[in-house]
């Protein structure tokens, strides 16, 4: 295998890595798309939705992912069902 082949494969999928996230990150923030990726809060009345512009829905944020990753398996379980804690166990180890 040559070198110059697997950096041109790590530079590719680190790119495309980089801009799925960041499309995430705006598109979720996004007055439009609050029923896909919050639908049971919305449902529940637990969040609002904020209509007004704000320059900040169009950066990318990575709190998400810490954010992701802290919840006990109660409170995956409680919150998102039992498919949600298989998953996350399958990525951390505990």
């Amino acid at each position: 295998m040559l070198v110059s082949s697997l950096l041109t494969s790590v530079g590719i999928n680190l790119g495309l890595c980089i801009l799925f996230f960041m499309l995430y990150s705006i598109l979720k923030k996004q007055p439009g798309n609050f029923e896909v990726y919050a639908p049971r809060l919305l449902a529940e009345g637990k969040s609002k939705r904020i209509s007004h512009f704000n320059l900040e829905r169009l950066l990318p944020s990575p709190g998400w992912v810490r954010r992701a990753w802290q919840p006990s398996e109660e409170e995956l379980l409680s919150s998102s069902g039992l498919d949600t804690v298989v998953f996350m166990r399958i990525f951390i180890f505990r």
